[in-house]
């Protein structure tokens, strides 16, 4: 068998295996995209409330949290508010399996709502989308699965390598009046067309489930909120002073007795690079700044890391930029399926075309 028969093989192989799969990462990848628009507009009354006065200090708010849970899980200030309408969302993690989101109004430490991961539709979505709802085995299948898709690219770029320029230049066109030949051009097209995109979604899902992989691998101890008394308010104008221009976005206790308090932000960085990459940590009794990263200042390989998300689901451009996601997030289901159908074609409508000739011939 010729080297590129051989590669031809790899890519059916490779595209049939991760069929079904892909048709269901692609549909659910591209209503993640809006992931909070959709959450936002279902739930409005849990995101947005009154502004009254002055909010309540951040103590106040984290005890709050604190007694509106059972059991005594490490909880974190998710999302400080950003603006005056803007509730606070705070996370406890009971484990990697299960985290449940705690939403305040911070001028009257009201609970207005607590929700676990796996309990609203984007929640859901995404669970299924990284975990197939199956935890660490169902996180590793899809691990697999992105894997031998980024095979079936890589072959496919080679098998189709003749037709790359002329597919860019609109000059390979679907002939829809040939049945045999409408689905293996609208494969080749689609697949051209999406090559780069489907790249990078493949790349940075694979560096995301790894994470996920890792995050359920072996028997880790339940995460526990430490009895260690911290002023947040102290500690929160001290991390605004050591970095100029700083916006805090979460805050993370200590996990240990001795541990130190983690402000994440950024200081005007690109969304591209999401909004945590900016962080200081500073120590939980005295104040004093522990390490700071300034994001602009970092190398190469944080500012990669940190940009993994966002280029994976498309939250750093704006809704028209969504929406070109949302559209390219659909080509590998696309491609799942024309690949299907190009298989059952040759595999079953090619042998019962022979099989009649020889019949007709025998007679």
């Amino acid at each position: 068998m010729k080297l590129s028969q051989q590669i031809f093989k790899w890519h059916r192989v490779t595209g049939l295996i991760a069929g079904g799969f892909l048709l269901l990462l692609s549909f659910t990848g591209s209503l993640l995209v809006f992931s909070d628009e959709i959450d936002h507009a279902l739930n409005k009354r849990y995101f947005q409330v009154g502004p009254q006065g002055e909010r309540q200090s951040l103590n106040t708010l984290y005890e709050a949290g604190s007694k509106a849970l059972p059991g005594n899980p490490y909880l974190t200030f998710q999302r400080m508010p950003q603006a005056p309408e803007e509730a606070l969302v705070m996370r406890a993690e009971y484990s990697a399996e299960n985290k449940v989101y705690v939403y305040v109004n911070p001028y009257t430490a009201e609970i207005l709502h607590t929700r676990g991961n796996k309990d609203f539709f984007t929640g859901f979505l995404l669970y299924l989308h990284f975990t197939l709802m199956s935890g660490r085995n169902g996180s590793i299948i899809i691990l697999f699965m992105a894997a031998v898709m980024l095979v079936a690219i890589a072959t496919g770029l080679y098998v189709y390598r003749k037709h790359l320029w002329k597919v860019l230049t609109f000059r390979d066109k679907i002939e829809w009046k040939f049945r045999r030949r409408r689905w293996r051009n609208l494969h080749r097209i689609v697949g051209v067309w999406s090559l780069v995109f489907n790249l990078l979604i493949v790349i940075t899902g694979i560096l995301i489930q790894w994470k996920v992989v890792g995050a359920r691998v072996g028997k880790k101890a339940p995460s526990v909120a430490v009895s260690t008394s911290i002023d947040f308010e102290s500690l929160t104008a001290k991390a605004h002073s050591a970095i100029p221009n700083y916006t805090i976005m979460a805050i993370r206790p200590p996990r240990t007795e001795s541990g130190p308090v983690l402000f994440l932000g950024n200081a005007g960085e690109p969304l591209v690079f999401g909004e945590y990459g900016t962080t200081v940590s500073l120590s939980s009794d005295s104040g004093k700044v522990l390490k700071k990263t300034i994001f602009s200042d970092a190398p190469l390989s944080v500012k990669w890391d940190a940009a993994v998300k966002p280029l994976h689901f498309g939250n750093y451009g704006g809704i028209p930029l969504k929406i070109l996601y949302s559209i390219l997030g659909l080509t590998p289901g696309a491609l799942a399926l024309s690949g299907i159908l190009i298989w059952y074609r040759r595999k079953w409508m090619t042998g019962r075309g022979r099989k009649s000739k020889r019949l007709q011939s025998a007679t």
